[in-house]
């Protein structure tokens, strides 16, 4: 298979700031560069690499980019695991012979071909393929969003 590891996983919070905090402090990843996405967050590192997203709930943006989500409190602020993988092509004809159904978003601003389903418990799965201007779009094409890429930290 084409996955060849996590690349992050995502929190919504209503306390970005104490949630950003407790990160840094508790398990001492560092904040870095995000894209400007539109809505409030973080990205946190860990040896160069940005595996901690953090999003503050409430805004539209926010839905418009990730979905909505009634989700609360504990483990359900987890919004979705993100693997990097690599062969697009080979993932997406893989999907489709297995009858799952997929969205797709491309993301040229930040090198992107994010692909996403749901696993049996409801859980978001998210893989990153890298981006390339002849890869084909095979399933449920998402709405494309402008990301400004300057610093917002």
């Amino acid at each position: 298979m084409n996955i060849v590891g996590l690349d992050h996983f995502t929190i919504r919070t209503p306390i970005l700031a104490e949630t950003v905090q407790f990160y840094q402090v508790i398990l001492g990843l560092t904040q870095g560069w995000r894209p400007r996405f539109g809505f409030p967050g973080h990205w946190l590192y860990a040896e160069e690499k940005p595996i901690l997203h953090l999003v503050e709930v409430g805004s539209r943006a926010l839905d418009a980019y990730l979905g909505e989500s009634n989700a609360l409190f504990g483990s359900g602020r987890v919004d979705h695991l993100s693997f990097r993988g690599t062969n697009l092509a080979q993932m997406q004809q893989h999907l489709c012979r297995q009858q799952c159904q997929f969205r797709e978003r491309i993301v040229p601003e930040i090198g992107e071909h994010q692909l996403f389903i749901e696993d049996p418990n409801g859980i978001t799965v998210e893989m990153i393929f890298p981006y390339a201007i002849d890869n084909a779009v095979v399933g449920i094409a998402m709405e494309r969003l402008t990301i400004l890429l300057e610093e917002s930290a």
